[in-house]
């Protein structure tokens, strides 16, 4: 499984967010490569980073910041 594929996944398992160093042990890479996934990702509009951390793009109901989805 690809690095990016793996990334998306532990995003899409965890709606409440997860920052970059929440990655860093359960994927075993460092936070410079993980970045650099999560920013491609982000350019794909599979996710969205709030502050610092990063969401699921389809997330409507989770409890991080209220920003994320206008009502």
């Amino acid at each position: 499984m690809k690095l990016e594929s793996k990334v998306l996944d532990y995003i899409n398992e965890h709606l409440q967010g997860v920052r970059i160093s929440d990655m860093e042990a359960p994927l075993g890479e460092s936070r410079m490569i993980l970045g650099f996934v999560a920013k491609n990702l982000i350019n794909q509009g599979k996710i969205v980073k709030i502050e610092n951390s990063y969401y699921p793009n389809h997330v409507t109901h989770f409890s991080g910041p209220k920003n994320l989805h206008s009502p």
